[in-house]
């Protein structure tokens, strides 16, 4: 099942987008707001899958709700619904952030179900994708310290070999206290 919050301050407009939205989902519970802060409120408290958002809430000047929904919600796709379809508002909410932007008609609310499927598909492939490039990143990483830890035990290794002065005594402290935090470091990392 799908928990969609509705940000909407428009009855009317709340009432068919809710409608469309039970007509082409099937399951889902819709959390309707009419304010941001009803809406950060909303995100403390639970968890979605989509933020469907108007553009123009009472009390907020331009994106600045929608960046405060970013700011609280990273990895939850949002989605701007509006009446007043400006290309200018639409390319910087993009760029802001948001997963698109759709003008409210009619035409639009009966198709809105497939928008928001294709929305969360598409969200939830780039999150795969970051998520596997994190664990190569960390991979490689791993892999570096592995090879710097094998250099240091070898040289760890000769300075062992050749104690012949209180130097080496010295440096061999150093080596093991540097393997240690190698060691640490990479325990760190899992």
């Amino acid at each position: 099942m799908k928990n969609i919050l509705l940000i909407e301050s428009n009855g009317i407009h709340a009432e068919l987008i809710q409608k469309s939205l039970l007509s082409g989902f099937g399951k889902i519970r819709i959390t309707t707001v009419t304010s941001t802060e009803k809406a950060l409120d909303a995100l403390n408290n639970r968890k979605f899958d989509l933020i469907l958002s108007d553009y123009y809430l009472p009390g907020s000047k331009g994106d600045g709700h929608i960046k405060k929904l970013i700011k609280k919600a990273p990895n939850i796709p949002i989605v701007v619904i509006t009446g007043q379809g400006d290309e200018k508002i639409a390319a910087r909410t993009i760029k802001a952030g948001v997963e698109d932007y759709i003008v409210k008609t009619r035409e639009a609310l009966e198709i809105l179900p497939n928008i928001l499927q294709r929305v969360l598909i598409k969200f939830r492939s780039q999150q795969a994708s970051k998520k596997k490039e994190i664990k190569k990143f960390l991979s490689d990483q791993r892999k570096r310290v592995k090879k710097m830890l094998g250099h240091v035990h070898q040289i760890d290794q000769r300075v062992r070999r050749s104690k012949k002065s209180k130097m080496n005594n010295k440096i061999t402290l150093q080596i093991s206290s540097l393997k240690r935090f190698i060691r640490d470091s990479l325990l760190g990392m899992k």
